[in-house]
């Protein structure tokens, strides 16, 4: 049967026809990200005018791109190990409990001053490659060597300062890095290229976090946690490489007029009558609470009530990077087409049912089918809220907004913990999982109130 002219036009070649449901096929489906600059280099990137970046951005956001991969496998590491590896000394879960708190307090402190000289230096990429990339990556090799210098309880005590003045390096970064990446990837393809660069972190998390288990337990004694952790390091120097070789533009035009003798005083008076603002960190006070109150305790209910071997529960703790490596592409331009908030309420609504349903589980199996679901929501709601806060801030005043969000964070990080290990110790496990469940739904109804229209302009055509 020939070909219809009105489908392939006039005259097509017969050696250049293809079926109509193909052609179609291809013009509507297209690879994932294929419309934002991604790890390799394309000779065109599928965008529209108004969303295209510039070279230098380019060159930055494929870098920021292995970054991020590198930085996750580092990190699958360091989150989800350090409370399983204090029990390997033969720690309570009130000193897990404490370990998570202390390095939420001290990361909370860091944000300040943070904040401050990300405001006072020109070299914003140099702050985060001294502070978050190398101080805080290096104390992972005294992680490594704790077992030669110490066990038992001044084990425990030593990794829990060691992981505190870890905290406090790494956040110290976070104003800084905030203020850079929304400067490196443009507002009109953000919620698709942070998707794309969180697909990366979790392919690397997918390929880490099981890996470290079988690790830990293919060896006796410290062998196994000593090259994990080691492994960690190495994923870390290789990510600050990596951002390393971000091109760093020039500040906004905003930061640039601002007057330094006012940025003290002026600034923060404004940043405290952002009533809009202060709205949304309280429902990230009460989020952050509520999901401290069970977050360090999941493995450890795996490990001490369920009986989950290290090497199962790097298979579980992957589960989650499977699924949203699979959401991701969808939610990212779902994010660009609906907004940042729109999808934050749509998945904070949603993931409070995740630790109401562990009051049911009764095998480690059964977490399965739940980290299947929490890949997918999760994904979602940590790309909203990685750019919700730029979406908020005004361009002068990133860094500070963003040291407001990530102090009330922490702030509520540490009270979470030690909050939940003491729930544990006179109630038990179930009743942290409630009241998880709860305090999260009602950080959603509060972030109702917040207006997340953007306060920064899409770029015009140039």
């Amino acid at each position: 049967m020939p070909p219809q002219p009105g489908l392939l036009g006039p005259n097509p070649p017969a050696t250049r026809s293809r079926p109509p449901l193909r052609r179609h096929l291809r013009s509507v489906v297209r690879p994932p990200f294929a419309d934002v600059p991604g790890p390799f280099r394309r000779a065109r990137v599928d965008t529209s005018i108004e969303e295209q970046a510039t070279a230098q951005q380019e060159r930055g956001m494929r870098a920021f791109w292995w970054d991020g991969f590198w930085a996750s496998a580092c990190d699958s590491i360091a989150l989800n190990y350090f409370g399983l590896y204090l029990l390997a000394f033969g720690a309570s879960a009130s000193q897990v409990g404490l370990l998570s708190s202390l390095s939420s307090l001290f990361a909370a402190v860091a944000f300040i001053p943070g904040a401050a000289l990300a405001e006072r230096v020109r070299g914003r990429k140099t702050l985060v490659l001294v502070t978050g990339g190398g101080i805080a990556r290096l104390a992972l090799l005294a992680v490594a060597a704790v077992p030669f210098v110490a066990h038992g309880g001044a084990a425990i005590w030593l990794l829990i300062g060691i992981a505190s003045f870890r905290g406090f390096w790494g956040q110290f970064a976070i104003p800084a890095w905030t203020s850079l990446t929304a400067d490196v990837v443009p507002i009109g393809i953000r919620g698709r290229f942070l998707a794309s660069r969180n697909f990366g972190m979790s392919i690397a998390t997918l390929a880490v976090a099981p890996v470290a288990g079988f690790l830990i337990d293919a060896f006796t004694g410290f062998g196994g946690w000593q090259l994990v952790w080691l492994m960690a390091f190495v994923a870390g120097a290789i990510s600050t490489w990596f951002y390393s070789r971000i091109p760093e533009p020039a500040p906004h035009a905003a930061v640039a007029e601002l007057p330094q003798r006012q940025e003290d005083a002026g600034l923060w008076r404004d940043l405290l009558g952002d009533r809009n603002l202060l709205t949304y960190l309280g429902s990230v006070a009460l989020w952050n609470v509520a999901l401290q109150v069970a977050g360090p305790f999941f493995n450890v209910y795996l490990d001490q009530e369920l009986g989950a071997s290290t090497a199962m529960i790097g298979f579980i703790i992957a589960v989650p990077s499977i699924t949203g490596l699979i959401a991701l592409p969808w939610i990212g331009r779902m994010m660009d087409e609906r907004g940042t908030k729109w999808l934050m309420v749509v998945t904070g609504l949603t993931i409070p049912a995740l630790p109401a349903a562990w009051l049911l589980v009764t095998a480690p199996w059964q977490v399965v089918p739940l980290n299947v679901a929490s890949g997918v929501l999760w994904a979602g709601y940590h790309l909203a809220t990685m750019n919700l806060i730029m979406v908020m801030a005004p361009a002068a005043k990133r860094a500070r907004y963003a040291a407001a969000f990530q102090t009330v964070t922490f702030a509520a990080s540490f009270a979470g913990p030690l909050l939940g290990g003491l729930v544990i110790e006179h109630i038990g496990f179930h009743a942290i999982f409630a009241l998880s469940a709860i305090g999260r739904l009602a950080a959603t109804g509060v972030l109702l109130r917040v207006d997340g229209a953007p306060r920064e302009p899409h770029p015009s055509p140039a």
